[in-house]
């Protein structure tokens, strides 16, 4: 299908239809919590990846998927966000850090966040897109060790 400048924009219908898949049928974690980082979204990805199933995460605060040596640089960052509707770091910058399981295991993840404005335009949280990345970090770590003859 070739598309042209004439081809109408989604209608408020399609557009709504769309943001519920975005929000609720990607395989990839999406994640929104408020100003106060509570946790109000979480969709199967997230249940996959992080093992909490919604029940378990709604309401609950981002830190039980944060280590506990990185929840203050965390939270800085999430107030910088809160007070300027900015990221710290470049809006096509994918962000990697470690983040953990319900059961404990250490994962490594990659993720994309956007602030989520209300009607006014006030910051009322984040939206986070995140992807376990863990078997392609240490199949990396692997082969660094390999290169060096470990």
């Amino acid at each position: 299908m070739n598309l042209d400048a004439r081809t109408p924009a989604l209608s408020r219908h399609e557009l709504q239809r769309l943001g519920e898949t975005l929000a609720n049928a990607l395989p990839d974690a999406v994640v929104f919590a408020d100003r106060e980082g509570l946790i109000r979204h979480w969709n199967e990805g997230a249940a996959r990846i992080f093992g909490y199933d919604a029940g378990e995460a709604l309401g609950r605060s981002l830190d039980i998927i944060i280590p506990e040596r990185l929840r203050q640089r965390h939270w800085d960052g999430y107030d910088h966000m809160m007070r300027t509707g900015r990221s710290q770091h470049d809006a096509d910058e994918l962000l990697s850090v470690p983040a953990v399981a319900k059961d404990g295991a250490k994962l490594s993840i990659q993720f994309t966040v956007a602030p989520v404005a209300d009607d006014e335009g006030g910051i009322v949280g984040v939206v986070a897109v995140l992807r376990d990345v863990t078997e392609t970090f240490e199949e990396m770590k692997r082969l660094r060790r390999a290169q060096r003859g470990e």
